[in-house]
């Protein structure tokens, strides 16, 4: 039994769940599946719900497949706290995350419909629920947040408040936005142009990832950082080291990004790429390595190849050592921002670009 707390950034009259457990699981299966709305007591019993697949109880796919549940109509609100549980038929071993990806685990039989999970703990791992999908014919603008772990909110403290995304989320809601919809598409470690650990590349995944969001009309890209950090890297475990690239490499990517955008028709929005110096990982963040952030973030600026520019690096920067971020939005490791850095960075957000 796997019980996933996710917070909606739209509301709706109805919803389904997406099921996935990405390429590095190879196969998963499913024989049970509750959806039920939260308050702050817990989940709410009224609400409960049983998930069908094809009008199955069960469903089961191999490494790299989606589906999605049959919908059920469950009314919520934008920023309503959504559990979603599934009992697995066998053990899966999904990828490690960022801590603030957690789930409540608890082997044994099927007790998905149990209001509480009485000796559930909680882990790390990436989600096999990959998305909640809400209908709702009034939401107009769907915005998918493409990136790594800054995207993905590696540095929050609650794991249903995770970066710069739900902050931006909150902000709509705050605004009265009930017409726009954001999908987190980050996963920590995640790179441009190579695979990793934790996932495919971004020039792999931005079809199933970002194009392929239900009603996608805009893409905020923030990546490649951890393509300029491991550049030329052998890490513990490594027989060869990690390909060099440069300043050109990454700007070819975002090329290749851009124009796949576009030939869908869907708005492209370029996000410089933050600080990292003093990053405790050795190597990764040099004088060299700064050198070609600022040279891809002067591309980002003033190439005009994106459709529009928000400028992440200016927000949380120190004013004193553009190499490293502000104390005041470091959260502790000199590469990821704080909570009050991820607020910031929504904040400094133009919403007309969404309007």
């Amino acid at each position: 039994n796997l019980r996933y707390l996710m917070r909606v950034s739209a509301g709706g009259n109805s919803v389904r769940i997406a099921l996935s457990g990405g390429p590095s699981v190879p196969k998963l299966a499913i024989d049970g599946a509750t959806i039920a709305l939260t308050d702050a007591t817990g989940i709410m019993p009224e609400t409960m719900q049983k998930l069908s697949f094809n009008d199955q109880v069960g469903v089961s796919l191999l490494s790299g497949g989606t589906v999605w549940s049959d919908p059920v109509a469950l009314p919520v609100a934008s920023g309503n706290v959504l559990a979603v549980s599934v009992h697995l038929v066998g053990p899966v071993s999904p990828p490690q995350a960022d801590k603030q990806l957690v789930v409540s685990m608890l082997p044994g039989d099927d007790r998905t419909a149990e209001i509480v999970l009485e000796g559930a703990e909680t882990i790390v791992a990436r989600p096999l629920v990959t998305a909640i999908l809400v209908d709702n014919p009034s939401v107009n603008r769907v915005i998918v947040a493409f990136g790594d772990s800054i995207t993905d909110g590696n540095g929050s403290a609650d794991p249903l408040t995770r970066g710069w995304p739900d902050y931006l989320a909150a902000r709509f809601r705050a605004e009265g936005l009930q017409n726009i919809a954001i999908a987190n598409q980050g996963i920590g470690g995640n790179r441009l142009l190579e695979e990793g650990v934790l996932g495919e590349s971004a020039l792999t995944r931005f079809d199933r990832d970002a194009l392929s969001v239900p009603g996608v009309t805009h893409i905020i890209l923030m990546e490649g950082i951890n393509d300029i950090g491991l550049s030329g890297l052998t890490l513990n475990g490594m027989s060869d080291s990690y390909r060099t690239l440069g300043t050109h490499d990454i700007i070819a990517a975002y090329s290749q990004l851009i124009s796949r955008a576009h030939a869908r028709g869907v708005t492209i929005i370029g996000a410089t790429l933050t600080p990292d110096l003093g990053s405790p990982l050795p190597g990764y963040a040099t004088e060299g390595k700064e050198v070609i952030r600022q040279e891809v973030n002067d591309w980002i600026r003033n190439s005009a190849a994106f459709d529009a520019v928000i400028d992440f690096d200016a927000i949380v920067r120190d004013p004193d050592n553009e190499g490293r971020l502000a104390r005041a939005y470091n959260s502790g490791d000199s590469i990821h921002p704080s909570d009050a850095g991820y607020r910031a960075m929504a904040d400094a957000i133009d919403l007309d670009l969404f309007r």
